[in-house]
C-alpha cells in the first residue's frame, strides 16, 4: 500500500478520533480508506445520472454564508421545486431543496454548492 501524507486541522482530528473509537475502525488509515471509498461511491452514482431526476439535496452551512445558498436558490430555482430553511442554533443552518430536473443542473448545482466550501454536511439523494 502507497503512504500519503494528508494536513488536516485540530478539529477533525478530534472528529476522525471518535469515529475510530465509535466505529471499530483499525486506526486513522483503516477509517481515512473507509471514507475515500464512501466518497468515490457517492461520486460514481453521481456520475451515472441521466435525464430527468427527482431528489434531495440537504445541507448544513454556518449561517454566516446564508448569501451564498440563498444566490444558489435563486440561480437553479427552475430545478429547485421546494425549498425548506431552518435555523439549528449554535449559528447553524439546515436547507433541503426539492429538486426535478436535468441531471446535468443537478451535478451543476452540487459542484456549486461543494466547491464554495461552505457547506458543512452535503448529501443529494436522488430517485
Amino acid at each position: 500500500m502507497a503512504v500519503i501524507s494528508v494536513s488536516v486541522d485540530e478539529e477533525t482530528i478530534s472528529e476522525l478520533d471518535l469515529i475510530i473509537s465509535e466505529g471499530g475502525f483499525k486506526g486513522r488509515s483503516d477509517a481515512f480508506r473507509t471514507a475515500v471509498k464512501l466518497l468515490a461511491r457517492e461520486q460514481t452514482q453521481q456520475k451515472k445520472m441521466r435525464g430527468r431526476v427527482n431528489g434531495l439535496l440537504i445541507l448544513i452551512h454556518d449561517e454566516r454564508h446564508e448569501t451564498a445558498f440563498t444566490d444558489a436558490r435563486h440561480r437553479y430555482e427552475d430545478l429547485i421545486k421546494t425549498s425548506v430553511h431552518n435555523q439549528l442554533g449554535r449559528g447553524k443552518c439546515l436547507e433541503i431543496f426539492l429538486l426535478e430536473g436535468e441531471a446535468k443542473k443537478v451535478k451543476e448545482l452540487m459542484r456549486l454548492c461543494r466547491s464554495s466550501g461552505r457547506a458543512e454536511y452535503l448529501k443529494l439523494v436522488t430517485t
